[in-house]
């Protein structure tokens, strides 16, 4: 009982760390980006660029866990140079869609496969970390490994489904007071998107 317990208690380690890892400021700038274009979609989002991101990890885990590779030091710092030009592309994007929007009254375009896309760069990114880890906790065999790391996805994209939907709330609050507060939050968040890139790589 002791042990299964403590199996237990390790494998949920593995949801809350993908719980916090949602909230990094990188994801949380792609996911607002995409969704400064159409608020109302943000859990769509989310959603997609959760389960991208996830699709990422797992693939790369099990090449590893259950297939004995390594990866390349050279293909973690690739995608995270990768990450930052794309959340840079997002922010410019979402401007050019926010000016057909609202000043060419062009109807809203959806962007599922981008941020599918993008979680899918964010996954191969952050997986280097996670796998790190994995062998300093000890599991008995690759396929707790795997529990661990489907988990930690799970916990992951629940997480970004709750930030789809407190964007979506809360910029619909907005636009129902002030359309032009609303295209000012829309703004915002294409500029943070496209500003954490740039961050990224000056900090690079």
């Amino acid at each position: 009982m002791t042990e299964l317990t403590s199996l237990l208690w390790v494998l949920s380690l593995g949801f809350g760390a993908g719980v916090l890892h949602a909230f990094d400021a990188d994801h949380l700038a792609a996911v607002a980006g995409v969704s400064g274009r159409d608020d109302k979609r943000s859990v769509r989002f989310a959603m997609h660029w959760g389960l991208g991101h996830g699709l990422a990890v797992m693939l790369i885990a099990a090449a590893v866990l259950l297939g004995g590779a390594q990866v390349p030091e050279r293909f973690s710092a690739a995608a995270e140079s990768l990450v930052a030009w794309m959340l840079i592309a997002i922010g410019m994007t979402t401007f050019y869609h926010l000016w057909r929007q609202h000043w060419c009254n062009a109807p809203t375009e959806s962007a599922p496969r981008q941020t599918l896309l993008v979680g899918l760069i964010h996954g191969s990114a952050g997986s280097a970390p996670l796998l790190a880890v994995i062998p300093v906790l000890g599991y008995a065999s690759p396929l707790l490994g795997m529990l661990h790391v489907l988990l930690f996805n799970v916990g992951l994209l629940l997480a970004m489904i709750v930030v789809g939907a407190a964007i979506s709330r809360g910029m619909g609050s907005v636009a129902g007071r002030s359309h032009k507060v609303h295209l000012s939050f829309q703004a915002a968040m294409a500029m943070f998107a496209s500003g954490f890139g740039v961050f990224l790589l000056s900090a690079g």
